[in-house]
């Protein structure tokens, strides 16, 4: 079948109405609102010329027509227009950031429940990944004489910020020490460059210059090390109460069903990796791999440091989505998150 240019147009409006609706559309009822210059039943042969090739389907004989996913994929690829912010939208969100939020979990928190509220779907955001990251430095600051608080920071934001307390009694002065070799050896490397391996060599030297306690060095050594147990970015949903507020998903097993799988967070990380690193990307109903989201979109936006993707950010809904809308939002909060994250 030709998609000639009056095609794409019924496939367009049909989509546009569907989406405010949540109704199957008619011939007459586009004949009546909207001026194709054509008689109600060529629009007719239009549409079932459609549905034979995918893009529609029609749910029940005497009904309209639905866009199917085939149908919702073209329209995405070729006839949506992204529909940007205007100037006032964008400054209110930039001004709804906190500029003290320089923790990366705070600054996370507020961009998924921000996003959920902007679409009204259910946000997905992933925090910037440990391997991304890269070893800015190492604050140890003595609390007690045992007790000392750890503060690491990679260029991506503070990562871990924890009290532990060293088996022997250690000085300022050599806890300066520590903390002056550490950030010597370490700085500017990947958090995966740092290994067992070169904690013992650092360790080696620490012994060698100072008087510590070898149950000190294996504590400290131990902190390091396990932040290499969780190299996936921190999980974040908002707005998962928005799925009930869409007619599709009425079916409450339905809704259970999906809550119950966004409570597992590695499948959340699998749904926004599902695609590359593009700058926006739209995952379209069956093109999802997973069962209980076959009924649902997702827009995925990547956001960067300095250039470098580190984490992406998505939203969540029917495929009855506001494309045009959704892309154009979620797109804005990915770029204002990396122009935020470069400058701190």
């Amino acid at each position: 079948m030709e998609m000639t240019e009056r095609k794409k147009e019924i496939l367009k409006t049909i989509i546009n109405e569907y989406i405010v609706t949540a109704q199957p559309v008619g011939s007459r009822t586009l004949a009546r609102k909207y001026d194709f210059g054509v008689s109600s039943a060529t629009i007719r042969n239009e549409m079932s010329d459609l549905e034979i090739a995918g893009y529609l389907e029609q749910p029940h004989k005497s009904a309209g027509r639905v866009p199917s996913d085939k149908g919702y994929r073209f329209y995405v690829d070729y006839l949506m227009e992204m529909r940007g912010l205007s100037e006032t939208e964008a400054q209110t969100i930039k001004k709804n950031y906190d500029t003290k939020e320089t923790e990366i979990q705070e600054l996370m928190n507020h961009t998924s429940n921000l996003l959920s509220d902007l679409t009204n779907y259910t946000s997905l955001a992933l925090s910037p990944e440990l391997k991304e990251s890269t070893f800015r430095n190492l604050k140890l600051v003595q609390i007690t004489d045992k007790k000392i608080l750890i503060v690491l920071v990679t260029d991506t934001g503070v990562i871990k910020d924890k009290i532990i307390e060293l088996p022997e009694t250690l000085s300022k002065k050599d806890l300066n020490e520590v903390e002056r070799i550490l950030n010597d050896r370490l700085s500017g490397m990947s958090l995966y460059e740092i290994d067992e391996e070169l904690l013992s060599n650092i360790a080696s030297q620490l012994a060698a210059r100072i008087s510590i306690a070898q149950q000190n060095i294996d504590l400290l050594k131990q902190e390091l090390v396990s932040n290499k147990l969780s190299p996936f970015g921190k999980v974040y949903l908002g707005g998962t109460t928005y799925i009930l507020d869409q007619p599709e998903f009425s079916d409450l097993t339905k809704v259970k069903n999906m809550l119950s799988m966004l409570e597992h967070k590695q499948i959340v990380r699998d749904i926004l990796d599902e695609g590359d690193k593009s700058e926006l990307e739209i995952i379209i109903g069956s093109e999802n791999d997973y069962e209980d989201i076959k009924d649902c979109s997702i827009v995925v936006a990547t956001y960067k440091l300095n250039g470098r993707p580190v984490g992406k950010l998505g939203v969540l809904g029917p495929t009855r989505m506001q494309y045009s809308k959704v892309a154009g939002r979620v797109k804005y909060i990915a770029d204002l998150l990396s122009e935020l994250l470069t400058e701190e």
